[in-house]
């Protein structure tokens, strides 16, 4: 890991330090037919496997890592590892918070793919109705590979979105979102999200989802705004 992902490193182990209360342990496995981030595929349509691990204390801080493969340039075994750490809260109200640090980390991709970057990030959440902004703080690639000159790295990526429950342990979500890009080297665009998900006893949560992306602007995927269906799967272990 590098900058902005080796200070959010640091971070989260100071965090975790300073947890004074008894804290609950879970991990999580799944599987995709297509990982798809902010709707953009990271495998260029292809699945993926993922896994994680969450440690929350009782005092609302919590830290935690993910990992998934992704595929960039034609190279199949890439990797990507996630650490973040935060605080999260319900209020009488209803009202939930959650604020925190999540640094992105890529291993064996091209140079001219995915780089190491990270976020500072909040959400507000009231009756299944959740609100999020999460902002760029550092990224690895800050130098244009051309031209050498600095790129500005300060993105922004909003987000707002609904979920609800059914009958028989069904339930759904929408999603909208914007990511504005702070250097003019990269487009600006905007995605929706529709899911369906079933938990299914013991065996986990199965989610089909149709992600639309708009404003992508690319000459190596004519059809990168095309909707894309993906079917996932999650299971969550608490210790």
């Amino acid at each position: 890991m590098k900058n902005g992902v080796l200070l959010t490193a640091t971070l989260l182990g100071s965090l975790l330090i300073s947890a004074q209360a008894v804290a609950g342990a879970s991990a999580n496995i799944g599987a995709t037919s297509n990982y798809i981030w902010r709707g953009v595929t990271q495998t260029q349509d292809a699945g993926a496997v993922q896994a994680g691990l969450d440690y929350k204390a009782e005092n609302g801080l919590y830290v935690g890592t993910w990992t998934s493969n992704v595929r960039a340039g034609g190279r199949t075994n890439a990797t990507e590892l996630d650490v973040y750490g935060g605080y999260s809260k319900e209020l009488p109200s209803g009202v939930t918070y959650d604020v925190g640090l999540i640094g992105y980390g890529y291993s064996n991709t091209p140079a001219d793919s995915f780089g190491d970057f990270a976020e500072a990030y909040g959400k507000v959440g009231y009756k299944g109705v959740t609100a999020e902004v999460d902002y760029t703080i550092g990224k690895e690639k800050s130098l244009n590979a051309t031209t050498g000159q600095a790129l500005k790295e300060h993105d922004v990526y909003y987000a707002l979105g609904y979920s609800g429950k059914l009958a028989n342990d069904w339930s759904y979500g929408v999603k909208a979102g914007k990511y504005d890009f702070d250097d003019p080297a990269n487009d600006d665009y905007s995605h929706s999200q529709l899911s369906l998900s079933k938990t299914v006893g013991k065996v986990g949560d199965f989610t089909l989802a149709v992600d639309k992306p708009s404003g992508l602007l690319t000459t190596a995927d004519t059809k990168a705004n095309a909707a894309k269906v993906s079917l996932s799967w999650k299971k969550s272990f608490d210790f």
